[in-house]
């Protein structure tokens, strides 16, 4: 992954979108973990990133957020709340152990997710309807319905075994492979890093044994 780390730089290798919404953190698997979504205008960044809003309710929703700071605190708060809690899911469901999610967890998760689908609408087009979202420019949470619609689609008609996290860093991701065989999230990021530690052990192992 980039040394410098902002939405700009931040790869998306989750495949689908509420993996690359989890993934905006640099790692689960440490302490300290880098948070991309610093701010709502970095939330707001990402969503033009990943293209679920468009320029003009991106413009909208900074302005919002500007004139009126302590909301939209509070939204990205909740936000990255909602983003623990898919990460602790997905990699349940990764793991093969979806026991392990608490009841709890899965009864919020229900509950963001009904409220999510709720701004779903449908409007006419020539020959069809066309799935739209609820107008409204003083939503803070809005790239958050987007988010939940993509977890949605990924538990009822995604492989279950094609769900996985990088052992390394603890993204998510859709393994999209033929045979069904990827392991990490970028072979050249933490795909490297991890045969740099095993080839450093290995020579550390052989010396001892000298």
């Amino acid at each position: 992954m980039s040394k410098e780390r902002n939405i700009d730089t931040l790869p998306l290798d989750g495949g689908v979108l509420c993996f690359d919404f989890i993934n905006t953190v640099h790692s689960w698997k440490e302490a300290n973990q880098h948070e991309y979504l610093d701010s709502y205008t970095a939330l707001v960044q990402w969503s033009g990133k990943v293209e679920i809003l468009s320029a003009q309710k991106r413009k909208q929703l900074r302005q919002y957020a500007s004139r009126h700071i302590e909301p939209a605190g509070k939204a990205l708060e909740k936000i990255k709340e909602v983003r623990q809690l898919l990460y602790e899911l997905f990699a349940a469901v990764a793991a093969g152990n979806i026991s392990t999610l608490p009841d709890n967890r899965l009864h919020t998760f229900n509950t963001v997710l009904s409220a999510a689908l709720s701004h779903i609408r449908f409007s006419k087009s020539k020959a069809s309807l066309e799935q739209s979202w609820e107008e409204n420019d003083t939503d803070l949470l809005q790239p958050l319905w987007v988010v939940m619609k993509s977890a949605y689609d990924v538990l009822t008609t995604e492989d279950p075994q094609r769900i996985k996290e990088c052992p390394a860093c603890g993204w998510m991701f859709l393994d999209q492979t033929k045979n069904n065989k990827r392991r990490w999230c970028n072979p050249h990021s933490c795909g490297s890093i991890e045969k740099t530690k095993k080839y450093y052990q290995k020579k550390k192992q052989e010396t001892a044994n000298v």
